[in-house]
């Protein structure tokens, strides 16, 4: 909306002043020229249609303008009349000259409102989106504390049980407040995507963080391989890359059985890197593929809530990517897997790739294998 907001022009008082000079300059000419006074006559008139466009006076300022327009200018034609130099045809230029302007008020004024109130609704809305997303936060950092004592009181008693049946039911209470610490830390990240600080940009060995992602993962059972590994440094956040990794496995691991297959790879294509996950699984239906990146969105209704989660991981992803200037691309055939390509910009030539340290960086945020 910066092209939108610098019109009408306001402010400009010098413009309105030097057209009136103008005009002024224009009826002294009327007035000594009686023979030619219609080209200075509708410099008058153009130039006023013209500075409207550009200015959109209030609505007593217009008329004002255009009383004294029309007064001047057919008060020295009636004069020319009366001398003999016009036709009295000529005085019927001025309602005509004064139609077209009043086209010119009614197109301008129209655009205005309309632009007035879109600015109006475009800063509503980015009001309520900041109540969001302050909301978001300081709920998701109140959550935190109580899940955290509920959980290690919860933990506490299961190690103290000997009954197998109590020991059962708190194993189902820590499972669901693992979920709740997922879901916040996952909300939080969602909510902090948008800020200046949420990137601490440095070089990066993409294969690197790869082959830690791998690491993290082999624990769960399925049939774990490596694409192309090129030698590619990425322009990344290493804590923010691992977790959107992580988000893409853990969305693999939930649509693939014991039997399938998941591969990691990593490529340079076009002056980007790729990092793929591709799996063997269900797939996604062509209908959903547009809707998977929506935060809370599942491509399959029916999947339990053990199995599908809460719809945010892959939202972190698109965040992640996209906080990057990088993009998501995901290709899917259902019954014959998907494959998910995470798209960055390279680093600078020359630059030396920091050391990332595998701390399980997608941690309760990104659902790794641990549970958490």
């Amino acid at each position: 909306m910066a092209t939108e907001r610098s019109w009408p022009l306001r402010g400009a008082r010098w413009i309105d002043v030097a057209w009136v000079l103008f005009a002024i300059a224009n009826l002294v000419a009327m007035l000594m020229f009686e023979t030619w006074e219609t080209v200075p006559f509708h410099f008058i008139w153009v130039s006023l249609t013209f500075l409207y466009g550009f200015r959109v006076w209030p609505v007593g300022t217009t008329l004002l303008v255009l009383a004294g327009v029309c007064v001047a200018t057919g008060s020295l034609i009636l004069i020319d009349v009366a001398h003999g130099s016009q036709s009295i045809d000529e005085f019927t230029e001025v309602p005509l000259m004064s139609a077209m302007f009043l086209a010119m008020v009614w197109h301008a004024r129209r655009r205005f409102i309309a632009i007035s109130q879109l600015e109006r609704m475009n800063e509503e809305n980015r009001r309520i989106l900041d109540r969001e997303r302050r909301f978001i936060q300081d709920a998701s950092h109140e959550l935190r504390t109580p899940i955290t004592v509920a959980l290690g009181h919860a933990e506490l008693i299961q190690k103290g049980t000997t009954d197998p049946v109590a020991s059962q039911d708190v194993g189902v209470i820590i499972g669901e407040l693992m979920r709740l610490r997922r879901l916040s830390d996952r909300l939080l990240i969602l909510a902090a995507s948008e800020h200046a600080d949420f990137l601490r940009r440095v070089p990066v060995d993409a294969e690197s963080v790869a082959l830690d992602a791998l690491h993290r993962w082999t624990p769960v059972q399925r049939r774990w391989a490596l694409g192309a590994l090129e030698d590619v440094t990425v322009d990344a956040d290493p804590d923010r890359l691992a977790l959107a990794l992580d988000a893409l496995i853990e969305n693999a691991v939930k649509h693939t059985c014991p039997e399938d297959a998941i591969s990691l790879s990593v490529r340079r294509r076009n002056g980007s890197a790729i990092i793929g996950v591709a799996d063997s699984g269900a797939g996604i239906a062509p209908e959903d593929l547009g809707l998977i990146f929506d935060r809370f969105a599942r491509s399959d209704p029916g999947r339990t809530r053990n199995g599908g989660g809460v719809g945010l991981g892959l939202a972190i992803v698109k965040a992640v990517a996209e906080a990057h200037g990088g993009s998501i691309s995901v290709r899917s055939e259902p019954g014959r897997g998907t494959e998910f390509e995470l798209l960055l910009p390279v680093a600078a030539p020359g630059q030396t790739p920091h050391a990332v340290v595998d701390v399980g960086a997608g941690g309760s945020a990104a659902g790794t294998p641990d549970g958490r």
